[in-house]
């Protein structure tokens, strides 16, 4: 309904916001690094924006940039059990940027540092929202930017997830073909085989299958 705000911010906190438009004085709920990237009070500032209809409220959420928003409704729309206010909290463990690092590469504990997000949540963001992340930095990833040939990206669908997202963050990592990366998450697992270990985290194989690329 309303793609952002533009006004005079005359109120800021950590957690809040609210901006002056039109004579109308408009809170928003915002992050923490959101609150941090905040101008002066009395200068102009636009806020991206989401609004949340409930039965009894409208909550407007506002972030500095579409990038914040984008990550925020990709919580929300694809982590189940991950509402507006929990994704809120997400975003305010951290850089972003770091944040998705973290859950591309099944970093579980990192998330879980984040206070008012517990283990179950962090696995379920994981889980849910891993691959995405790694198939949507693909297309920026500089190996594929320097002009990597198609046929060197292996298909990817045969394998388990746990491998398929290991293979891309490897890939991603190191700036090399899936098909080179793939081949190093093969070497990782057949270490773990032989410990007769098993990854608990993505992020294990992750870091037994790096050196194989170098």
């Amino acid at each position: 309904m309303y793609h952002h705000l533009r006004g005079t911010l005359i109120r800021k906190m950590p957690g809040e916001a609210v901006v002056e438009a039109g004579g109308v004085g408009y809170l928003l709920l915002i992050s923490l690094p959101g609150y941090q990237a905040l101008p002066n009070l009395g200068q102009p500032v636009t806020l991206y924006t989401h609004l949340q209809v409930t039965d009894d409220a409208l909550t407007l959420f506002g972030f500095v940039t579409e990038a914040e928003r984008h990550f925020f409704r990709q919580l929300i729309h694809n982590v189940k059990g991950v509402g507006p206010r929990m994704a809120l909290t997400v975003l305010s463990g951290g850089r972003m940027e770091h944040l998705q690092q973290a859950i591309r590469l099944g970093d579980v504990d990192t998330l879980k540092r984040i206070k008012g997000v517990g283990e179950n949540t962090a696995k379920r963001i994981v889980l849910e929202l891993g691959k995405m992340l790694v198939k949507e930095s693909e297309g920026a990833s500089p190996a594929r930017a320097r002009g990597t040939p198609a046929a060197s990206a292996e298909p990817l669908a045969h394998l388990d997830e746990l491998t398929e997202l290991a293979v891309r963050a490897v890939a991603q990592l190191q700036e090399v073909p899936n098909d080179v990366a793939l081949k190093a998450v093969q070497r990782a697992w057949d270490d773990l085989r032989a410990e007769r270990k098993k990854p608990e985290q993505v992020q294990d194989l992750i870091r037994r299958a790096l050196p194989y690329t170098e």
